[in-house]
């Protein structure tokens, strides 16, 4: 049994959908994230690589998917739950790290399997994100989103470089990239982006301007972003209205006036309130000490924990 590296087709990216379909109803966690599944078939300009194991009957019983090298690689891995226990993770991992020695690799859910794998790799456990969730019936209410002496409060879609009326002369996405960058210089998913990558982003289905919230600086002489909240719904047939508090940034200038709170209340009074979420969910790393408590006193609770492992 080997992980072959190749590209991966139509009929090979459908196989491994249904792999991560099985996996995810099994675990109750999907096994690959949102942007490993949008780069089984368009890697986004990001150079990904694939690396599969193929049953006896051809079809795809491993998968993982590497992005990035030496210090920023990462990888995302599944196994179809009927091949577990015959050895496919402890390839992967073996195949993950033969190409790219440094590789984070991602275990959604943190599940005793997974900790188990690593440990019998030599992995140590790195990084900590969790999932939070608010339910809408009985979070507590949310505070006043009155913004800061100078701030002004809209929408992506109500600025004037995307179509609106507001805020003449800022280039809204410009802005928004160096927000963005600066925000999160240190993060290895949301940071170093360019503008096409920020253009692609917001032109996926999903992706609604109405939904994207902006704080603008009007106090000088002319407009400037200084933060935003990017908002997610999740619409399944037959399931509730799921909102996210998808991107949360500020200028690292303007830290201190109280701005992710206040982003971050009006985003979520949006999901609940005109978009019909029944709960939010959202990301935040287990070391943003700031933020969790910023999100604890908006009724946001653990859900569970997606960590990291390396090589050490």
């Amino acid at each position: 049994m080997t992980a072959i590296e190749r590209s991966v087709d139509d009929a090979t990216a459908a196989m491994v959908e249904a792999v991560a379909r099985e996996a995810g109803d099994e675990d109750g966690v999907p096994p690959l994230g949102e942007q490993p599944m949008r780069s089984l078939r368009s890697d986004d300009g990001q150079g990904v690589r694939h690396l599969l194991i193929r049953g006896d009957g051809g079809g795809v019983v491993g998968y993982a998917q590497l992005a990035g090298e030496g210090g920023d690689a990462t990888a995302e891995m599944v196994v179809a739950p009927r091949e577990r226990r015959r050895g496919v993770g402890s390839e992967l991992v073996r195949a993950v790290l033969e190409l790219e020695p440094a590789a984070a690799v991602w275990a959604h859910g943190d599940l005793p399997a997974a900790r188990a794998l690593a440990a019998s790799a030599g992995l140590v456990r790195t990084r900590e994100l969790l999932k939070m969730r608010r339910r809408a019936t009985d979070g507590p209410a949310l505070p006043a989103t009155s913004p800061a002496e100078g701030i002004e409060t809209g929408t992506l879609a109500e600025a004037v470089s995307e179509g609106g009326a507001r805020w003449p002369g800022m280039d809204a996405r410009k802005e928004f990239l160096r927000v963005n960058n600066a925000a999160f210089s240190w993060h290895p998913e949301q940071g170093g982006w360019s503008r096409e990558l920020l253009d692609q982003r917001l032109a996926v289905e999903w992706v609604d301007p109405a939904g994207i919230f902006l704080a603008v600086d009007t106090a000088g002489p002319a407009p400037r972003l200084a933060g935003f909240h990017w908002t997610k719904t999740v619409t399944e047939p037959g399931s509730p209205v799921e909102g996210e508090v998808y991107v949360v940034g500020v200028d690292p200038a303007d830290q201190g006036r109280g701005l992710g709170g206040m982003l971050t209340s009006l985003g979520v009074a949006h999901l609940e309130g005109p978009r019909g979420a029944e709960s939010v969910v959202l990301y935040v790393e287990g070391d943003n000490t700031a933020a969790l408590k910023t999100y604890e006193r908006l009724g946001f609770t653990v859900e569970h924990r997606d960590v990291t492992y390396t090589s050490g």
